[in-house]
């Protein structure tokens, strides 16, 4: 090739943490605001640049990522429900074909007209602004909405009058991953960061509590209602009830949460007196308001989840008995609130089953399945959505090979509300569940997803991806990079691991904290399973991953280098002995434990994968990082790819370790479609030309 890694300093920093010895000579590329670390990210993307220049293909996949973006459509999340007299007004992201973000949207009426509220491209011709959040008042005549720019989620609120699409005068900063409950159209209560100043620099990444603004005052003036007091890394999370005479704040601690209550006087919304709904340092619990009733759904007695209701017409100070609404099952009710609503005398609950959903009609007050909805493949239910009073709910599904579909349910039938037009024959292709055997003898299983009539065989080409974490489930859903590759003939493998939330809470909870090596087993028994099964082979086998899916290709690729050609490893956790003194980390130790914590130290230390890397012949690597992700610090792909580069000493063209660092964009959320097309598409054809895919 005639390229060689640049230069990369090393320095002889050594820690003692708790009585081991640890080195770490690339310490220095932490600070991603110095020059000199800037001038050695520029030199890395000119060798990967050119290092991906001598593959082929590159300019006809991002084409056909852009032809599989090329469709109008509306966002499968965020798709919110107001009452508005006898119908109904909905809210959404919509993007127009060709355009590079959606806009946020709202429609009156299901056979409605459109209207655009906020178009962030007017703001950003580049695309960098892009809309974080957004939630309606009760009656839909005003509107919440965060935006921020080049990726960074950190939000500035601002107001909409829907019907005059107009501003008001709120612009509240400190807004990332807000949550809003509206007080009538007086006000609402929100969640915000600490403000500018208040407190040290490290700290504004947490203490994310929960405020009363009034519309028209001054944000700086706004009362604290919750939070003082708490661990300084929860989440806050909001609900209200439709006669806005009670208010719930969820506290969320990613594998556990509490829940409050608290009556509201209306003559001093700021003055609230919080009661427990439940407390758990063991299990997750949302809930959400419908009529009188305080629906909760929990783990609490039901690892796989099951849905309670108090009736706050008896309310006295403290919760009243709740009643069950839908019993556990062997399926798993997701802990989320968009996955079930109350419509007339019924309730509509998402359940999943072997990392596929399922939508379910229980009857309320008996418990009786009345209807189980039949999707006829392996699909993803994203959103369900009703309205107070109302006697039909909303729902979006789609599955891997065609964008989700809305649809309206009402007596018993479901219609289309609303279906993308996107030139793609999903006949074409096929999903197939199997099941694989863990090092410990746990059966996993995994989705294989290829052509259909393809005839597979050790020369195939294969892409293996998983997640295994924070209880998220990797369910089926469209992927234009997806697609490309079983397009061209490559098969994608999907690992549902131990850590995520395909199989309840006690899949989580085996493959988190002191238990996160058997996620890292879990995938390297899919990666052997394959190979065995004549799924492709160790020369033709690529493993691929993001944020937890990218320590989890990390961690794969320092314990199993041999069995794979090549590793793409995306916005990763790599260092997890430092991992808690960036962004918001720390938010994150209780899923995979504080390394400041001698016995949880035990469990990291062991498994972490910067640490880990020795002298050994490593498959070819695509590190990526971006310098605006405010989730996963850009110093774990950089140390990592020093690191990586110094023991391999030569570039090798069949093992080359490269890093590629994005400007003006973060952890993913808010990219625009080119700046996103662009990644997928490098990261496409390094994974091809070291597995053998020939790009047509």
């Amino acid at each position: 090739m005639g390229q060689k890694y640049p230069d990369t300093r090393r320095e002889n920093v050594v820690d003692e943490v708790h009585g081991v010895k640890i080195e770490d000579p690339y310490r220095w590329l932490e600070d991603a605001s110095s020059k000199e670390v800037l001038d050695w990210v520029e030199e890395q993307n000119k060798l990967t640049q050119s290092v991906l220049s001598g593959y082929l293909g590159e300019e006809k996949v991002k084409k056909r990522m852009l032809d599989l973006f090329h469709y109008d459509y509306i966002q499968a999340y965020y798709f919110q429900v107001r009452r508005r007299g006898d119908g109904v007004r909905f809210f959404y992201y919509y993007r127009e074909a060709g355009k590079n973000q959606p806009s946020l949207c709202y429609q009156d009426g299901e056979d409605g007209e459109r209207t655009l509220l906020y178009d962030p491209l007017k703001d950003s011709e580049e695309a960098l602004i892009s809309i974080d959040w957004f939630v309606p008042s009760g009656d839909g005549s005003l509107v919440a909405y965060g935006i921020s720019e080049g990726g960074t989620e950190k939000s500035v609120l601002y107001v909409m009058d829907v019907d005059k699409k107009e501003l008001l005068s709120e612009e509240i900063p400190q807004t990332k991953w807000a949550d809003i409950a509206w007080l009538e159209n007086d006000g609402f209560y929100y969640s915000r960061y600490p403000l500018e100043g208040t407190v040290s620099k490290e700290d504004e990444n947490y203490y994310h509590h929960v405020f009363y603004h009034k519309l028209g005052d001054d944000y700086k003036n706004d009362v604290k209602v919750f939070g003082e007091g708490r661990p300084k890394t929860e989440h806050p999370f909001l609900a209200i009830s439709e006669d806005y005479k009670f208010l719930t704040v969820g506290s969320h601690r990613f594998i556990s949460a509490d829940i409050h209550l608290s009556q509201i006087d209306r003559d001093n919304p700021s003055k609230l007196n919080f009661v427990p709904v439940v407390e758990s340092e063991e299990v997750l619990s949302v809930c959400e308001f419908y009529g009188n009733h305080l629906y909760l759904m929990t783990q609490v007695g039901a690892p796989n989840g099951h849905i309670i209701r108090y009736d706050l017409s008896q309310f006295k100070g403290e919760m009243p008995k709740p009643e069950t609404v839908v019993k556990e099952t062997d399926g798993v009710i997701s802990m989320d609130p968009s996955t079930f609503a109350v419509f007339g005398n019924k309730i509509a609950v998402v359940e999943e089953k072997s990392a596929a959903s399922n939508l379910k009609i229980y009857e309320l007050g008996s418990g009786k399945l009345v209807e189980e909805v039949d999707f006829g493949s392996k699909v993803t239910v994203h959103n369900v959505a009703s309205a107070p009073g109302f006697d039909a709910f909303y729902y979006v599904y789609g599955g891997y090979f065609y964008p989700a579909t809305h649809y309206t349910y009402r007596n018993g039938k479901s219609e289309v509300l609303y279906k993308p037009k996107l030139d793609l024959d999903d006949d074409l292709f096929q999903t197939k569940l199997v099941w694989y055997t863990s090092k410990d003898g746990t059966k996993v299983s995994m989705f294989i997803l290829s052509k259909k009539g393809i005839e597979v065989s050790e020369k195939t080409p294969v892409t293996l991806t998983g997640y295994g974490g924070f209880a998220i489930s990797n369910a089926p859903t469209f992927s234009p990079s997806y697609v490309s590759w079983v397009e061209q003939g490559g098969v994608l493998a999907v690992a549902h691991l131990r850590g995520g939330g395909e199989y309840g809470q006690k899949w989580h909870r085996a493959g988190n904290r002191e238990n996160k090596q058997n996620v890292f087993d879990d995938f390297i028994a899919a990666a052997e399973w394959l190979i065995e099964n004549k799924i492709g082979s160790r020369e033709t086998l690529a493993i691929s991953g993001g944020s937890n899916g990218g320590l989890l290709v990390g961690a794969a690729l320092v314990q199993r280098p041999d069995l794979y050609s090549a590793v793409a490893c995306h916005v990763p956790l790599l260092d997890m002995i430092r991992y808690t003194n960036f962004q918001v980390a720390k938010t994150w130790a209780p899923e995979y434990g504080d390394p400041e914590v001698k016995e949880e130290f035990e469990w990291i230390y062991p498994y972490s994968p910067y640490q880990h890397v020795k002298k050994a012949e490593y498959p070819a690597t695509f590190m990526h990082t971006a310098l605006g992700d405010t989730r996963v610090d850009s110093m774990h792909a950089f140390k990592m790819a020093a690191k990586l580069q110094n023991v391999a000493g030569e570039l090798d063209a069949k093992r080359p370790q490269v890093l590629y660092t994005e400007s003006q964009a973060g952890h993913g959320a808010g990219s625009s479609i080119e700046k996103s097309v662009s990644l997928w598409a490098k990261a496409f054809v390094f994974r091809a030309y070291h597995t053998g895919l020939d790009i047509k």
